[in-house]
């Protein structure tokens, strides 16, 4: 099985390098421009029949521009919804000293958020039963950054480190492939 996941593209949180999460923050001019060449990419992949999407809207509207090019079967799951940053949502990621170290909290949740386990396990679940359900087949994932760096853990075997520093960039894909179990991009 393949599993193709798409990032959103950007939203003004994104380009001011704003903690979003679980804000539902609209794609900008640029995240729509992102959204239709991200389009382009996953038409590319004509084996692709599902697409399973983030509640989020901006994962919503970057979906609507992938399925006006390639249209297939479209699910949304709120297990793919971004990881809840709690008192950190809205700040400026580089004005958060604190922010950081929450990122290597793994068990911690930010205040008033979510931890990294508990999004994990919302995550792992979701690929463990996506995986049964579709052995053979090619599915998309259209959701987040921190969502992506979860999915890649579960194909990649990543340090800590590796883990708080991978980021996939706005309105890109990574491919996992569940035979080989890595990425390819």
């Amino acid at each position: 099985m393949k599993i193709y996941i798409a990032r959103h593209g950007q939203t003004n949180y994104n380009a001011y390098d704003r903690i979003c999460g679980a804000t539902d923050a609209p794609l900008n001019q640029k995240g729509f421009e992102q959204a239709e060449q991200l389009a382009e990419e996953v038409a590319k992949h004509p084996g692709i029949a599902l697409t399973v999407v983030s509640p989020m809207l901006r994962a919503q509207q970057t979906a609507d521009a992938v399925l006006r090019r390639c249209p297939m079967e479209r699910r949304t799951d709120s297990r793919l919804r971004e990881q809840d940053y709690g008192c950190f949502e809205g700040k400026v990621k580089g004005m958060e000293p604190d922010f950081r170290v929450a990122r290597w909290q793994f068990a911690k949740p930010c205040p008033g958020g979510e931890s990294i386990f508990q999004m994990a396990q919302r995550i792992y679940n979701f690929l463990d039963e996506l995986i049964q359900e579709n052995p053979a087949g090619e599915v998309l994932l259209v959701a987040h950054g921190s969502v992506s760096r979860v999915v890649r853990s579960y194909f990649v075997p990543m340090s800590n480190e590796e883990y708080a520093e991978f980021s996939q960039k706005n309105g890109t894909l990574e491919i996992y492939d569940t035979e080989e179990g890595a990425a390819s991009r």
